[in-house]
């Protein structure tokens, strides 16, 4: 956790992305690899990081609130041929 000017603790959780190559009709899919069932999709690799990542924040937000664990997967999906992998910071 980092914490805010404060003294709050803000929670940050790694939200692991594998990132695809564009599809036939250019929509770049984006989709979480420690998490099941997010993904994000968009004309550009920007947009569709941009929807991944706001789902995870919306995903991980809702369990932490609740207090409840985060079903975080054991052994994230393994890449895909042709994607590569992005680790991001997500700060709730």
């Amino acid at each position: 956790m980092s914490e805010l000017a404060g003294g709050q603790p803000v929670p940050v959780f790694n939200c692991v992305v594998h990132l695809a190559p564009p599809l036939a009709d250019g929509t770049v899919v984006a989709r979480v690899a420690n998490l099941a069932g997010i993904e994000g999709r968009g004309r550009s690799q920007r947009e569709a990081l941009a929807q991944a990542v706001a789902a995870f924040k919306a995903t991980v937000s809702r369990y932490h609130a609740a207090g409840e664990p985060i079903p975080w997967l054991d052994h994230p999906a393994p890449l895909n041929p042709g994607e590569s992998q992005r680790l991001i910071a997500v700060h709730l």
